[in-house]
């Protein structure tokens, strides 16, 4: 008896001490490894967006299912929230933290100033501290491409685009968007509305009926939840619209003609990538066509196949260097459409 209490005094011991002797080994249980912690914090679309939101959600859930990292996001209804919702995710010592969409990127700078031990990701802005990866988008590439199918593919030689709020993001859409219709076609009337938010989809509606009863047969929407009513619009008047970020035919498949493809999610998993690998770095990191993050969808087989090799030639030439899309308005008013 004395014996038995003497080694089940032992094993306590060791339980308390945070070894357990098993079948004549030991295992310390502090050396299991802890999951890292990888979060974002959503701009005022929120998930459910069915574009850059929740292109940057399927980014960290890439990262959860191939590296095993825990995924959290917190989701701003109002700029105020920014700052202390990223905040929070710094006190919760998350590894990487990602600001998403160009409105939030003075909140990343002053929450990544106050937390210079945290690594952030910076979507769609740069912000020069030594812990922020600042990605961008060549979306004037992309869009250019949507403008020449979309100027192509019209019967009516008029055009539209709604933006959700005018910003460098969004104006990098619209500049490239409107030289690639003039370059497929010169006398392409092209209409441009900006709805002033990125989460009220009657307001996107509101900004597209118009556009489509004065013509337009092709609207190209760059407005987050905004853009869902601009596709509900299409809907209705039996007209084509053109999605962003992700490939959107599945929300109107007679309607959807083809998507702007801005791969947040490959961006949002390579960063997650180099916090994982421990190669985590700031500064500048941008994405396009040749990157592969940047291109135009064509799942719905509503694009006339003549305007998908019209679109592919011009694509070469902007490989090439022969085109460089306009980013700018500044940049748009310089450029000459090329001869094709």
């Amino acid at each position: 008896m004395k014996n038995f209490m003497k080694v089940t005094c032992f094993a306590l011991l060791l339980v308390m001490s945070g070894t357990l002797l098993w079948a004549g080994g030991a295992q310390d249980t502090e050396t299991m490894d802890e999951k890292l912690i990888m979060a974002m914090v959503t701009n005022q679309s929120g998930l459910g967006d069915q574009s850059f939101n929740d292109a940057a959600w399927e980014g960290l859930g890439q990262a959860e299912s191939e590296l095993g990292i825990e995924r959290k996001v917190l989701e701003s209804r109002e700029q105020a929230q920014y700052v202390p919702n990223l905040s929070t995710l710094a006190e919760q010592n998350a590894s990487l933290i990602v600001g998403v969409g160009f409105m939030i990127k003075d909140a990343v700078a002053e929450t990544a100033d106050m937390f210079p031990d945290s690594n952030f990701a910076m979507i769609d802005g740069f912000v020069d501290l030594p812990n922020v990866a600042s990605i961008s988008f060549k979306e004037n590439e992309g869009a250019f491409l949507i403008g020449a199918i979309a100027a192509k593919v019209s019967k009516t030689g008029t055009i539209g685009f709604v933006g959700g709020m005018s910003t460098p993001v969004t104006n990098r859409f619209e500049a490239g968007y409107r030289a690639g219709a003039l370059t497929a076609n010169p006398n392409i009337e092209i209409l441009i509305s900006y709805a002033g938010t990125f989460a009220d989809a009657a307001k996107g509606e509101e900004m597209a009926n118009p556009q489509y009863d004065q013509g337009a047969d092709v609207i190209f929407q760059v407005a987050g939840q905004t853009g869902l009513g601009v596709i509900n619009a299409a809907k209705k008047k039996g007209k084509f619209v053109v999605g962003v970020d992700r490939d959107q035919n599945y929300l109107a498949p007679e309607n959807v003609l083809s998507s702007m493809i801005k791969r947040v999610d490959i961006a949002v998993f390579n960063v997650c990538k180099l916090v994982n690998d421990g190669a985590f770095k700031g500064g500048p990191y941008s994405y396009g066509i040749r990157e592969g993050a940047v291109d135009y969808a064509t799942s719905g087989g509503l694009i006339p196949s003549d305007v998908i090799d019209y679109a592919e030639s011009l694509k070469k030439k902007i490989l090439s260097g022969d085109i460089v899309p306009p980013g700018t308005y500044d940049e748009l008013d310089a450029f000459t459409p090329p001869s094709m």
